[in-house]
């Protein structure tokens, strides 16, 4: 069973808080500081339940670090995948359980082989272990010569650009459903006429290459990816220009489900 929730609600309950203290006065009778709106006490980039998806990485590795209190988290490799074909239906398997004390870092190395990156690409999912709101840890992983932070949140959902340079030969995707419904996510070449609509069921992967689809890139634009109903995505990929691959970070997108 799934269990979701969003970063919605921890904002309604970050305001609700905020708004149950109310405003009052002090004994000489200047009004009191009220707490900022959408204030919260978690650490920007330490968040719980990530998706993290890889795109031909060769070798990935995630180096997970705890905040000041210790907590598990558990790795889980998600086989779900959507092709231009239909939809593959997978597995949410837990592959590790990393024990960390407090401040402490340890590594996951990813294992390639895994049915869950058939094709060069797949999914993880990482899980604290309880509902503690110290239960917070942060994810780095390291692929292609670079290292890139994958925690916190950087898209709220439905609409998303991935630009591209003069000379670029292609564009590679890979897209991971992390809202809690299905929805239509349409790819479309914003310098020129070509795009794409699939249905992405929840937890799937579905991975876009411009040049297997016949798309031309033309000049510097960009690629346009909208989501009905608000979807969000996690995102990675590359684009290839002549003897140069250039990595898209893997992008965290809000709102955080949890397992």
């Amino acid at each position: 069973m799934v269990r979701y929730t969003g970063l919605f609600a921890l904002l309604l309950s970050t305001a609700c808080g905020a708004q149950g203290g109310g405003t009052g006065t002090d004994p000489n009778g200047a009004p009191e500081a009220t707490e900022a709106v959408g204030k919260t006490e978690q650490k920007a980039q330490f968040a719980d339940n990530t998706v993290v998806n890889l795109v031909d990485p060769l070798s990935a590795t995630l180096s997970v670090t705890a905040d000041i209190n210790p907590v598990d988290v558990n790795v889980f490799y998600v086989s779900d995948k959507t092709t231009n074909s239909g939809h593959q239906v997978g597995t949410v398997t837990l592959v590790d359980t990393l024990s960390l004390a407090a401040n402490q870092t340890k590594v996951h190395n990813v294992n390639l082989q895994n049915a869950a990156f058939n094709g060069g690409y797949g999914a993880l999912f990482l899980d604290s272990i309880g509902s503690s709101p110290d239960d917070v840890f942060q994810t780095y992983v390291e692929y292609g010569g670079s290292m890139f932070s994958v925690g916190g949140s950087v898209f709220t959902g439905g609409s998303y650009r991935i630009p591209y340079r003069s000379g670029t030969i292609r564009t590679v995707l890979v897209l991971t459903n992390q809202s809690d419904f299905d929805f239509d996510l349409t790819i479309e070449n914003v310098g020129g006429t070509q795009f794409k609509t699939i249905t992405l069921p929840v937890l799937s992967t579905y991975k876009f290459d411009t040049l297997a689809n016949g798309w031309f890139l033309s000049g510097t634009s960009s690629i346009q990816i909208t989501t009905t109903n608000g979807g969000v995505i996690a995102l990675s990929g590359y684009t290839d220009r002549l003897l140069n691959r250039v990595r898209i970070t893997p992008v965290k997108a809000a709102p955080f489900f949890q397992l």
